[in-house]
């Protein structure tokens, strides 16, 4: 069985802005992509890698604490940038693949004949509804990518998608969030027309899984990638933490093109939505 499993990072909000380039930071969606045959292997070499550096087999790899760490956690500066390079190792070395969708996001002015232009204050749209627009840009994206793989290498594979938990404040708000990511995906899989034409498609069980990502080693990889590939696109790599040199190194992982070897379109996806402004 081939296991898709999903995390994203960022929202869909054009709230949240970048204040480098006051510009709405991007969403990204990211996957990990094996078989239930190598899920023994990822969590074994990742305990190991764990045991190394003193850390509980049952710690849970999150980037916001490795790279935003807390006072808890248990790593120095120093450790901590050793063992995300070591991590990203330890991702290389696994049997599986990772495809990322982003989404950007800008602004262009919605403008009336006769019109002068003038500096744009408001969205047409509002935020909830960019925000569903968004989202639903990048897993589409994220779909005919990972069902393009599945048709090419794995034609014999059952797929079952495993979500990352949405996490928030509110249970409802959750299960609120949840749904949203639930009727995303089964639109997609239902009209998408390129979906629809892919032998894969008879092979996805559904509905999908929603999980802890303390629970699934290779959820914990999405988030990693997700994270890394953020800093990537964004350019922004840090003094204290190698982010390039580590997406450098999980970026033999990433999807490519099998004739050109090309990232670009296939391990990473990227899309600008534009919001309309007045």
């Amino acid at each position: 069985m081939l296991i898709v499993f999903i995390d994203e990072n960022g929202k869909g909000t054009f709230k949240e802005l970048n204040k480098r380039t006051n510009k709405p930071y991007p969403y990204i969606v990211t996957s990990t992509i094996t078989t239930d045959r190598e899920l023994n292997n990822i969590r074994n070499s990742i305990g190991e890698l764990k045991a190394k550096y003193g850390l509980p087999p049952n710690m849970e790899i999150h980037a916001s604490d490795l790279f935003h760490p807390r006072k808890y956690f248990p790593l120095s500066e120093d450790q901590i940038r050793n063992f995300a390079c070591e991590f990203a190792e330890v991702i290389r070395s696994l049997n599986l693949r990772i495809i990322s969708s982003v989404v950007f996001k800008d602004y262009i002015i919605k403008k009336r004949i006769g019109e002068r232009l003038t500096v744009p204050h408001r969205l047409v749209k509002d935020d909830k509804n960019l925000s569903i627009d968004v989202m639903r840009i990048a897993y589409r994206h994220l779909f005919e990518r990972v069902v393009k793989l599945a048709d090419r290498e794995y034609s014999n594979e059952w797929i079952l998608i495993v979500h990352d938990q949405i996490n928030v404040d509110k249970d409802y708000q959750m299960a609120k969030d949840q749904m949203n990511v639930v009727k995303i995906m089964e639109d997609e899989l239902l009209n998408n027309a390129f979906i629809r034409r892919t032998s894969a498609i008879g092979r996805i069980l559904k509905p999908i899984l929603f999980a802890n990502s303390a629970n699934y080693d290779a959820l914990q990889i999405s988030d990693f990638a997700g994270y890394i590939i953020r800093k990537h696109v964004l350019n922004e790599n840090s003094e204290k933490f190698p982010y390039e040199k580590i997406f450098e190194i999980i970026s033999d992982k990433l999807d490519k093109n099998p004739k050109t070897g090309k990232i670009e379109g296939w391990g990473i996806k990227t899309w600008t939505y534009f919001a309309e402004v007045e």
